[in-house]
Parts: C-alpha cells; sequence; structure tokens
C-alpha cells in the first residue's frame, strides 16, 4: 500500500501513544488570513469549467495530486476535498455531530421538501426512526416476493432481439416495486410514466449538484422548466397515491405509517413520500443498469455469474429472501459494479464550528467533500482499481465478503457513511441481488452497437442518456446466447 507524500508537519505524541500530526501553523500573515491545505492548480473559472465537464473524473485527478486532503475555490466556497479513507472515517463518522449537509441539499430541498434525504436535526432523526422499522428485517423478507414478481413481470414484455433502454426498464421496475412493498400501490401501469419523471428530475439535478451551481436553478432556461414540470407531475401523483391511500384502511406499509404519524395537512407526507420515491428506486435502478454494461462487457464475469443462477435460480418464480445466501456471486457482481460505479458518488457537509484536521483548521462553515468515485478507484486501497473484478468479494469459503482484506473500513462506501448513511441500503442490497438473480436466468442483455456509456453525476451516478441494449434470450444450462462471445472464467 502506497504511503502519504512527506510534508513538513511535526509529530508530537498524545494520550493514546499514538502521534498527534500537527500542521507548522494554523493563521500565518495577520488577522483574517487562513492557512489552507494545497489544491489543484489553475484559476478559478477553470476548476469550475473541469469540476462540471466530467465530475468524477475531477474528483480522481484530485486525489492522484492530493491523496489526503486538498482545498480550492468554487463558486465563491472554500471547498476541502478529502481522498484518504482515514479522513473520511475521522470527519464523517467521528466528528458527525460537528457537521450539517451542505448547500446541495438545499438545492433539492427546494424541489422535494423536508423528506429524509434533504431534513436536518431532531426533525431528520424523527422520521428516520419512523422509517427504518420498515426498510429492515423481517420486512424485508416480506418484501422479495414482491421484487421477484416485479422483475418477473417487466421481463414479460422482452423479446429477444428487441431493443429497449435498460436503463428506463430497470428505473420502471423499481418504481413498481417501491409502490408495492412500500406504498401499498400498484404503479405497474404508471411506472414507465413515474420512471420518466424522476428521469427528468434526475436531469435537471445533473450539474445542479454540485459546488458552484446555485445560479442554474435561479436563472430561466428550458432545462429549468423541464425540472419543475417534473416536480409538478410526481407532487400530482404522489398527492393523489396519498389521497387513494386515505380512502381504504390503512395497513402495515411504510405509506399507513407515515399517515398514522402525520399531523400536518400532509404536506409532511407528501416530502417523505416524494424523497423514498426518488432515493427508494434510484439506487438499485442505477446500480442494475451498470452491473449489465458490465456484464456485456467482461464475458468471463457474466459466465461466473450465471453459473450460480442457473444452479440455485433454476425456478426464478420461486426466489425467496432466504436465498440470498445461496447467491455470493449475484451479490459480488452487484457489489463490485457498485464500487466501479456507486450509487452515492460524492458526499458533501458543512462544518458548523472549526475542525482539525489532518494537521489543518477547516473553519466553521467549510464545505467539506470526499467522492466516492475516487475512493473506490484508488490504487492504494484496491488492486487492479479499474478491472470489473467481482471473484474479489468471495472469500475462500466462496461465501461473500462484507469487505477486502486489509482494507481501510472507510474505503468502500456505495451507500454514504456515518450517521446520515443510506437508510434503505438494506432494501436496496435484497431488491438488487433478487432482480439480478432473476433476469440474468433468462437474459443476457448486449450494448446497442455504436452506443457510448458515459456516467451523469446526479444524485446518483446514472448513464448519461440511457442505455440501450439489445436483449438476447439465453438457454439456461448451456451459459449460451444469440451473439454471445467467448469467456474465460472471472478475474
Amino acid at each position: 500500500m502506497a504511503t502519504s507524500p512527506p510534508s513538513d508537519r511535526t509529530d508530537e505524541p498524545r494520550g493514546d501513544g499514538r502521534p498527534l500530526r500537527r500542521g507548522p501553523h494554523r493563521r500565518p500573515g495577520g488577522p483574517g488570513r487562513v492557512a489552507r491545505p494545497p489544491g489543484p492548480p489553475g484559476a478559478l473559472l477553470y476548476a469550475g469549467l473541469a469540476l462540471h465537464r466530467e465530475p468524477p473524473a475531477y474528483f480522481l485527478r484530485i486525489a492522484r495530486r492530493h491523496p489526503r486532503l486538498a482545498h480550492l475555490r468554487l463558486g465563491g466556497e472554500h471547498v476541502y476535498v478529502l481522498s484518504h479513507p482515514d479522513l473520511v472515517h475521522e470527519l464523517f463518522v467521528t466528528r458527525g455531530r460537528d457537521l450539517r449537509k451542505g448547500r446541495t441539499l438545499e438545492r433539492i430541498r427546494m424541489l422535494l421538501g423536508e423528506g429524509l434525504l434533504t431534513s436536518e436535526g431532531e426533525w431528520h432523526r424523527s422520521q428516520r426512526r419512523l422509517v427504518q422499522p420498515a426498510l429492515q428485517g423481517d420486512r424485508l423478507r416480506a418484501y422479495a416476493p414482491v421484487m421477484v414478481r416485479a422483475a418477473r413481470d417487466r421481463a414479460a414484455g422482452w423479446r429477444d432481439g428487441l431493443q429497449v433502454d435498460l436503463a428506463r426498464e430497470m428505473s420502471a421496475l423499481t418504481v413498481a416495486v417501491v409502490g408495492e412493498a412500500l406504498f401499498g400501490t400498484d404503479l405497474r401501469d404508471r411506472s414507465d410514466e413515474v420512471a420518466d419523471a424522476l428521469g427528468e428530475l434526475m436531469d435537471g439535478f445533473s450539474r445542479r449538484m454540485l459546488p458552484g451551481a446555485d445560479l442554474l436553478l435561479s436563472v430561466p432556461s428550458r432545462g429549468r422548466a423541464r425540472l419543475f414540470a417534473a416536480v409538478d407531475r410526481l407532487d400530482a401523483l404522489v398527492r393523489g397515491m396519498i389521497a387513494e391511500r386515505r380512502r381504504r384502511p390503512l395497513g402495515s406499509d411504510l405509506l399507513s405509517t407515515l399517515l398514522e404519524a402525520s399531523a400536518d395537512d400532509g404536506t409532511a407526507v407528501r416530502d417523505e413520500v416524494m424523497t423514498l420515491l426518488l432515493a427508494g428506486h434510484e439506487t438499485t435502478a442505477s446500480a442494475l443498469s451498470w452491473t449489465w454494461w458490465l456484464l456485456d462487457r467482461n464475458p468471463e464475469a457474466a459466465a461466473w455469474l450465471r453459473a450460480e443462477v442457473d444452479a440455485v435460480a433454476a425456478d426464478p418464480a420461486r426466489l425467496t429472501y432466504a436465498d440470498l445466501d445461496r447467491l455470493p456471486r449475484t451479490r459480488a457482481v452487484l457489489a463490485e459494479a457498485m464500487r466501479l460505479y456507486p450509487p452515492s458518488w460524492i458526499l458533501g457537509r458543512r462544518t458548523l464550528a472549526d475542525v482539525e484536521l489532518d494537521g489543518w483548521t477547516l473553519p466553521a462553515g467549510s464545505l467539506c467533500v470526499t467522492s466516492q468515485y475516487a475512493l473506490h478507484r484508488d490504487p492504494r486501497f484496491w488492486a487492479a482499481p479499474d478491472a470489473f473484478a467481482p471473484a474479489r468479494w468471495i472469500g475462500r469459503d466462496g461465501a461473500f465478503g462484507e469487505g477486502v482484506p486489509g482494507q481501510p473500513r472507510a474505503a468502500y462506501l456505495p451507500f454514504g457513511v456515518g450517521a446520515r448513511i443510506c437508510v434503505g441500503l438494506g432494501f436496496a442490497w435484497t431488491e438488487g441481488v433478487l432482480v439480478l438473480a432473476t433476469l440474468a436466468r433468462r437474459w443476457a442483455p448486449q450494448v446497442a452497437p455504436g452506443h457510448r456509456v458515459r456516467p451523469q453525476a446526479a444524485v446518483t451516478l446514472r448513464p448519461n442518456g440511457g442505455m440501450p441494449v439489445v436483449l438476447h434470450e439465453r438457454s439456461p444450462g448451456t451459459g449460451r446466447h444469440h451473439g454471445e462471445r467467448g469467456s474465460s472464467g472471472p478475474r
């Protein structure tokens, strides 16, 4: 493992025997001036253009040049970029109470309201306590048949040789799952409409998520108009869904729980449902879309996966929650896809007070950012970091491992970290594994000829412009399908 470059810091002993690293000074050069870590070269305008042109790659370059902590100016902001897992854990976990969400989430709040994604403080904690039981434990076991059935229903309209936008297909599929599992509402007939509106919303968030993007939400433009039109369509759908649910006896679904706990005019419920609809479908849809693309590009890994699903999911309709432990390769493929293309690709928090980090003083109000995209591809923590190698997640006993041996604890963060880690990560894992196993048993999508797949940085990291594929029906048990390339075993 590579070590960080030498610096002019001094090491002093502290109570636990480990060195306390201090910067040589805090505020040199007179009152009001603050010493800051080095950062990427170039003018302020250049940095902003580079970031907005290709955000994930920009953070990757910063990590290569400044492997621990960097400073840059963007849109009038002092931004600190954390590129080492130890610093990420120290700030986002150990010092989490000294942070709040950044301006990015304030922009989203304008559109989604005060849901789990955007709320702060006691309101966020109370809503999380309310929502969390519906997304873990025995409830996941009950959702498994819904997930398998939604995958089979969606694939019922597929045909060998048919070209579809697989990103849209995965989005519509996961919308149907969220509707039935969490809201007790059948959205299958409207899943395409909802997925399209959510897609417009995600497109609108792209480039508006990043530091210095405040003007993009205030200046009139076609993109801004499409964004707010999508919000209006989703708002009408959600309010209609809530009204319809009120007309029926409340049950055990999450929407019923939210309605029972609500004491206002329904605005809080609307905000939470809007947030859960977006986050609850997008995370898994994005992860699955990238998984299919990576499997198409890596036929040996695809064959490795299909050997497992052919054995375990001989009848996909009978897959259950209990089968998750029998699908370690499927889980490993999904984990590796989320390493290369993490649903949560960037985290930002603002400091509430001065924070000491890595020998530097980060003043109160500073924006602190880490990019999981960069962490997940850092050669200091990953062997062959750019390779799709799902076998790295499988232990000697053949079981799926939660991490890679010798890896720092914050080197893999596909769902975030700390107190605000994704509340639905168990739901997303369950859905992703069961849907992938169900569909991979019969189908092998191949990216349409001539289409270049590129990531779009929005709330999640999604394929820009969708993912057009040609569907190929498999012959289970043979591992072959029309047009399949040869394979040479998993990496």
